[in-house]
């Protein structure tokens, strides 16, 4: 038997696009410092384009405790109510660096 991670395999993938549509809002969370946080999915489709949401998990990494292992993602659909405390983290910018590493040639 192929390993699941613990998940189920879907036939159709739920992808950050169709979370857009729906008004979905992507909660990910960190398993060991036990951190959530909100993310609006048009700004992660910008990021990582419209994947699946179950490959976000990798590729996210834990501000505070700075480990990939332990993120996930999810998708919730959340009422009026429910959304009220809820701080959103918006996309500001994306900065791409470049670094110049030289090589002496011998």
């Amino acid at each position: 038997m192929p390993d699941t991670d613990g998940r189920r395999k879907r036939g159709n993938a739920w992808t950050l696009g169709k979370s857009h549509e729906r008004g979905d809002l992507i909660l990910i969370r960190c398993g060991h410092c036990n951190i959530k946080r909100w993310y609006e999915p048009s700004d992660l489709i910008r990021l990582f384009g419209d994947v699946d949401i179950d490959l976000i998990d990798g590729h996210m990494l834990c501000e505070q405790c700075r480990n990939k292992e332990f993120v996930r993602a999810e998708a919730r659909h959340l009422t009026a109510r429910e959304r009220v405390g809820i701080r959103v983290r918006r996309l500001a910018e994306i900065r791409v660096v470049r670094r110049v590493v030289w090589k002496d040639e011998e």
